[in-house]
């Protein structure tokens, strides 16, 4: 048999799996015990010091030191309860572990007369009893040292920046569901965030994703027999390609399931551009006895009694909900500030006129000034959609003029940079298919070049010669542009402030979780900034090829070429077309993207004819 402490130890890892997941486990004990307000101390990505303080109902002594014991819980009595869980933490398998691998102490209260108790344990080491300790009803959970005694487990987690962006995410997802606690974390001495009490999940979602984007959010309901649901979804609006947020809770715990997921997308369908999905927070409310919240050890997965049930009440609602909205107007509006009076994106069925559904207009991707309707025409009366579809999107810097069909405020082209000695391509017809690919005639045959691959290509390898310390070419702005952001990714920005400079961006912080960018680089239009830098933000906290961009100023240039690249969709011109081959042949291997997805392909002329049967 192998000893207690190896036990232990191996237990501790199922549940402990990096300092996030410990801050996981110490909030939903303290929601559990009715906490009304929960500060969370991390230091050194919580390597160093982990601190959770609540006002919860706290504890006796004697129930102080049963909750240290391993599978010491009062929430569950009996095997038949597993079937009817309305508690995040049941195992009691969470304190005892997290104690076999830290240093931790417990102070815990029970009265509001100031008498608590204090309780050590030490890689496993319980202290015989609880000592008086005073503090106030509630209790507090110390966690140092986390590791000391797995130093391999250690070694093998992220860095802290990595560690600190883990937690900030974490908690952005599992404090949404609870308007009614007030969260306060503090890392390494600075309040990431502070979301007082609200009314209304909405208003919780505005604190941690912004208001701006919690406006824009379409609110569905829908009741079942034994379930009911509330799904706030994007508007057709604010699709993306990779969105932020993808959050389903279930009887308010944050789970992962991809039938829901599925089952929103599909309800946004008819919607949906090329490679867009919608954000959504989903909270669906259903009997207990319904689900098996007891299938995995950090209980991220949780088992329906009947999935395809479950797919399609969410689907039907979503459906609905988008449908509700959307007839009548002549065009989407971002609605109401989150707490208004009513939110402009759910009418009542009462104010929904009986008329056939009327297509929504694509807007501008910086919203408007919450409380405005946005502009959906522009000046000569023209739908926007309708004026987008001429827009230019690369510019060139020898000052010739390029006709454009928008109005110059709303100017979003983008320039390719880069010294181009060969004018190959100047002479060359070039075609656009589906504002997506380059079709262009070759001496043998054919190219089929990817315009979004391409580019990426030219910028990745002008980000890489801008890190060996050639700083690109900036513009300053005339008024700095103000962006509102998540923690998480605001950190993103702070800790790569250094190779977003070096890219051209200036940024400061602005105060709270906004910043603000007084420089660009010059081949970016103001139109483009936002669009950029929550592209570049998006892409690193995805952590998308880390494997293949280990190094930062690798994974920094790859996320710039990312989000400042031509997207699928955008239109371009004759002389835009022949100036991106000129750039993408001049690149040291202008045939793959920074991510390894070929950039052209090459059909000869032979190969045409065996095509034709020639």
């Amino acid at each position: 048999m192998l000893p207690r402490t190896v036990i232990e130890k191996i237990a501790a890892g199922e549940v402990v799996e990096r300092p996030a997941a410990v801050i996981k486990e110490l909030v939903e004990n303290s929601i559990d015990a009715g906490a009304t307000s929960l500060e969370i101390i991390a230091e050194d990505a919580g390597f160093s010091l982990i601190k959770v303080i609540d006002n919860g109902m706290g504890m006796s002594q004697q129930d102080l030191y049963r909750c240290m014991l391993r599978h010491a819980t009062s929430k569950i009595r009996s095997a038949d309860d597993l079937f009817s869980i309305g508690t995040f933490g049941f195992r009691g398998e969470a304190l005892g572990s997290i104690a076999a691998i830290s240093r931790m102490s417990m102070i815990a209260a029970s009265q509001e007369d100031g008498s608590g108790y204090l309780l050590s344990n030490e890689g496993g080491a319980l202290a015989k009893e609880a000592t008086p300790h005073s503090h106030r009803r509630g209790t507090t959970v110390i966690v140092k040292d986390l590791f000391y005694n797995v130093p391999a487990r250690k070694k093998f987690m992220k860095t802290h920046r990595g560690e600190h962006l883990a937690i900030i995410r974490m908690l952005e997802q599992l404090v949404i569901p609870f308007p009614s606690i007030h969260f306060t974390l503090r890392i390494d001495d600075k309040v990431i965030f502070n979301l007082p009490v609200v009314d209304r999940c909405i208003d919780r979602i505005a604190g941690v994703s912004g208001l701006q984007f919690a406006a824009g959010l379409i609110e569905c309901r829908g009741e079942r027999e034994h379930m009911d649901v509330v799904v706030y979804v994007s508007s057709p609006a604010q699709l993306q390609e990779r969105p932020r947020f993808q959050s389903l809770y279930v009887n308010l715990r944050r789970i992962n399931n991809d039938a829901v997921v599925y089952s929103v997308k599909e309800a946004f369908a008819r919607f949906l551009g090329h490679n867009q999905r919608p954000a959504f927070f989903c909270f669906l409310t259903i009997d207990p006895s319904c689900i098996d919240v007891n299938v995995h050890p950090t209980k991220q997965l949780i088992k329906f009694d009947n999935e395809r049930e479950i797919f399609s009440f969410v689907f039907a609602t979503v459906k609905d909900g988008i449908e509700a909205t959307m007839i009548g107007r002549e065009a989407f509006k971002m609605g109401d500030p989150p707490g208004g009076a009513q939110d402009a994106t759910s009418p009542s069925r009462e104010d929904v006129p009986e008329s056939k559904l009327v297509m929504v207009p694509i807007v501008e991707e910086r919203a408007p000034d919450m409380g405005k309707k946005a502009e959906t025409t522009s000046r000569s009366g023209r739908s926007r959609s309708a004026v987008q579809g001429g827009q230019t999107i690369l510019s060139f810097p020898d000052g010739r003029r390029i006709e454009k069909e928008v109005d110059p405020l709303q100017d979003t082209t983008i320039q390719l940079t880069g010294d181009v000695h060969e004018k190959m391509w100047d002479l060359i017809p070039c075609y656009q298919i589906h504002t997506m690919f380059i079709l262009a005639p070759i001496k043998n045959g054919i190219l089929l070049i990817d315009q979004h691959a391409a580019h990426e290509r030219v910028l990745f390898e002008q980000a890489m010669e801008n890190s060996t310390g050639i700083q690109t070419t900036s513009q300053q702005l005339l008024f700095p542009i103000v962006l509102e952001l998540t923690p998480s990714e605001k950190g993103i920005v702070e800790a790569g402030r250094e190779y977003f400079l070096q890219f051209g961006f200036e940024i400061a912080d602005f105060g709270g979780r906004t910043i603000s960018v007084s420089a660009i680089p010059a081949f970016i239009k103001d139109g483009m900034v936002e669009s950029t830098i929550r592209e570049m933000v998006r892409y690193l906290l995805q952590g998308r090829d880390s494997d293949n961009f280990s190094e930062p100023h690798k994974r920094f240039a790859a996320a710039f070429a990312c989000g400042a690249a031509i997207k699928a969709g955008q239109k371009l011109t004759q002389e835009e077309m022949n100036t991106l081959l000129n750039s993408l042949f001049s690149t040291q291997n202008p045939y793959i993207c920074p991510h390894g997805r070929p950039t052209l392909i090459r059909m000869s002329l032979d190969e045409l004819s065996r095509r034709f049967l020639r």
